[in-house]
């Protein structure tokens, strides 16, 4: 029991807690978590009814996020979501340029987590900003390109405010599984396992997903 601990231990979560009011993106409803039947209202449990977009707090894209008639995240190929990632640390203060990361990501690199400025402070309990640091146009082309898996960015977006279309259809058309969203205060740069599940919901362009890292 006791080694079971320690290894427990070694995860870190890096899932944005989701919260009644929370931060969430521009045009989307509100989060709402309130409670249908409580005990102290005389029911025998307490039941929860939730309110949000698929798109909230730390989720994954899929395809059909993006692209017409495009994978749901049910058929989403669940390996690509765990097993060894890359973090990188950007310095840039505006976006991830192809310049920045052409050189720190190598051909055995296949899922990659860019901790941004977004992780100086945590971000999903101020109001939304739209200048967060995101994934440049070139830079997405560029891991599509050296056939990434899985790319992560610590926003509830990989993509800006004016490349979003962009950014998406780039990596959605190549099936490239997207983590948005991630508390990666407590992160540093180097190599982790991950494993990363959003929840099977028939016929969603994507899900809220609980994310761990391990330091190896």
């Amino acid at each position: 029991m006791a080694q079971e601990n320690i290894n427990a231990a070694d995860w870190i979560d890096v899932t944005v807690a989701i919260e009644h009011g929370m931060l969430h993106w521009p045009g989307d409803e509100s989060i709402q978590i309130t409670q249908s039947i409580t005990i102290e209202e005389g029911a025998v449990a307490n039941v929860t009814y939730l309110q949000l977009s698929a798109h909230t707090g730390t989720h994954v894209d899929a395809p059909l996020h993006f692209i017409d008639q495009g994978k749901d995240i049910t058929e989403m190929l669940l390996h690509r979501l765990m097993g060894k990632v890359k973090v990188i640390e950007v310095k840039n203060g505006a976006d991830i340029s192809f310049q920045e990361i052409k050189d720190q990501v190598g051909d055995d690199d296949k899922r990659l987590i860019f901790k941004t400025k977004n992780s100086n402070s945590a971000w999903y309990k101020k109001d939304f900003s739209p200048d967060f640091v995101y994934l440049a146009t070139d830079a997405a082309a560029f891991l599509r390109d050296k056939g990434v898996l899985t790319v992560g960015i610590d926003y509830l977006s990989i993509a800006g405010m004016d490349n979003g279309v962009d950014v998406h259809r780039i990596l959605l058309n190549a099936e490239m599984c997207i983590v948005e969203g991630l508390n990666l205060e407590q992160i540093g740069a180097g190599a982790y396992e991950m494993i990363c599940l959003p929840l099977k919901i028939k016929g969603s362009d994507g899900s809220p997903a609980r994310v761990l890292l391990k330091k190896i």
